[in-house]
């Protein structure tokens, strides 16, 4: 994320989380990164949600949870992501409460202590995006406009009128347009 929107700790990193979650599954191609329990669990580790290994049962969850935080990301306005994330919330069962651990600063956490691998990451991703939402607007959630990746991301630009999830695709597109213009002009 770029330094013009500055996200508080757990923002960050919920906010991740979210986006990293949408994007375990290929768009496109459907190429899939949780296609075992095993890989679930090593992905709740490398953000910071290590816990008992996962069941098929809470894989088959998070897959479920992934597809319903890829429809916040695609929402059409304010009022479709509002209810989106509400359902959303409800659904986890979103319980704040503060804490101070592993020397970071007081913070929230909004799962209750001792909650399972589906509800730890729906809470922590769904209220980052709550908080995205609230500040910034449904504008800063996107799908890339790519048609051959279609990836989640959050606009940090200044103007908020970012289409692609990354240069990548956005050098791809532009090339492949001007390469289109070339052609029609022969």
């Amino acid at each position: 994320m770029r330094n013009d929107l500055k996200f508080r700790h757990y923002t960050d990193r919920a906010v991740t989380l979210a986006v990293d979650l949408v994007n375990t599954r290929q768009a496109v191609t459907g190429e899939e990164e949780l296609g075992h329990e095993e890989a679930l669990a090593s992905f709740a580790a490398a953000h910071g949600l290590a816990g008992e290994p996962s069941s098929a049962a809470e894989l088959a969850d998070v897959r479920v949870l992934r597809d319903r935080l890829r429809d916040v990301f695609g929402a059409c306005g304010e009022k479709e992501a509002a209810g989106l994330i509400n359902s959303l919330l409800e659904d986890v069962g979103a319980a704040p409460r503060v804490v101070a651990h592993d020397g970071s600063p007081t913070h929230f956490h909004f799962e209750p202590a001792g909650s399972g691998i589906v509800r730890r990451l729906g809470t922590t991703a769904v209220m980052g995006l709550a908080v995205v939402l609230c500040n910034y607007g449904s504008k800063r959630l996107g799908l890339c406009a790519s048609p051959m990746c279609r990836s989640a991301f959050v606009d940090a630009s200044k103007n908020a009128r970012k289409r692609y999830c990354s240069e990548t695709c956005a050098t791809r597109e532009n090339v492949a347009a001007y390469r289109a213009r070339l052609r029609q002009a022969r």
